[in-house]
């Protein structure tokens, strides 16, 4: 009955806009694609979407056995394959990811940032932990943002699309628990809001994708979300993709606006909820 009722939820909330093979095809054909987190889940789900294409995919993952693997794969397809091992998690990541690029020549068309790390700890389990915020911000936020500063000539030349992947907490109430991953997700939220007017003066396009919970690796850790409905990396991908193809300024599933309102307007009941509920908790 439960799964049921799961797989009802899933079709009713946690759908992705689907897309045609030939619209696929049209709209990536010859042109160099880079995604970040791409060894697994969405960026994996994203290349393999793509692998039809004749186009190049640019793989960026710090799992390397992973990453051969996935191109020894791929390549038997329609695409090349170009791999880069890099730990987002490292300040000098952005950078080596672009002089890789450099060295061999390669021009990006379409920006793709997927990877990002998720993170679930209460402040005061975080005394003697700095490395869970420096981590956190360094994935979603620092290394994403220095790595399309870095790419913006080629992009601005190219006429190029950026996408970054969010969540929808983004835009609802920053619940406890989540303050770091919170923090780094809004801030590259509002750091491409910002820069988007400045990227279409140029006919540079930026995106976001306001996803759900997707059922990929990284929601592993948090054990109440392994039984709750949640949106597969295959249709994740189909959004990132879609997004991309008819070049929205973002994407978000369709009842996110209702529960923004429901955030603003009970933001002090909800408040009080979680500090009763904490409260109870000691």
């Amino acid at each position: 009955m439960y799964k049921k009722i799961r797989t009802i939820t899933e079709f009713l909330f946690f759908r992705a806009p689907r897309i045609q093979k030939n619209k696929l095809k049209q709209h990536f054909q010859n042109k160099t694609i880079l995604i970040t987190g791409a060894s697994f889940g969405i960026g994996e789900a994203c290349a393999r979407l793509l692998s039809n294409t004749q186009c190049t995919l640019v793989l960026i993952a710090r799992s390397t056995d992973k990453l051969i693997q996935l191109k020894s794969e791929l390549e038997s397809y329609s695409c090349h394959i170009e791999i880069i091992c890099a730990d987002l998690y490292q300040s000098d990541a952005a950078e080596h990811i672009f002089q890789s690029l450099t060295a061999r020549n390669i021009q990006i068309d379409v920006l793709i940032h997927n990877a990002g790390k998720s993170i679930q700890r209460s402040v005061w389990d975080s005394l003697d932990r700095p490395q869970d915020i420096n981590r956190t911000i360094a994935i979603n936020y620092i290394n994403p943002a220095q790595l399309t500063r870095l790419l913006l000539a080629d992009l601005k030349h190219k006429q190029g699309q950026i996408i970054v992947v969010s969540t929808i907490n983004a835009k609802l109430f920053a619940p406890p628990f989540w303050s770091t991953y919170q923090a780094s997700k809004t801030a590259m939220q509002h750091w491409i809001l910002a820069i988007q007017p400045e990227l279409a003066v140029h006919e540079v396009h930026a995106g976001l994708v306001y996803l759900p919970l997707v059922r990929t690796r990284m929601i592993l850790p948090t054990k109440q979300y392994q039984q709750m409905p949640a949106m597969q990396a295959k249709d994740a991908a189909q959004a990132i993709l879609a997004c991309l193809i008819y070049r929205k300024r973002q994407w978000q599933p369709w009842w996110l606006g209702i529960a923004q309102i429901g955030s603003i307007l009970l933001i002090t009941p909800i408040y009080y909820f979680y500090k009763h509920l904490l409260k109870r908790k000691l």
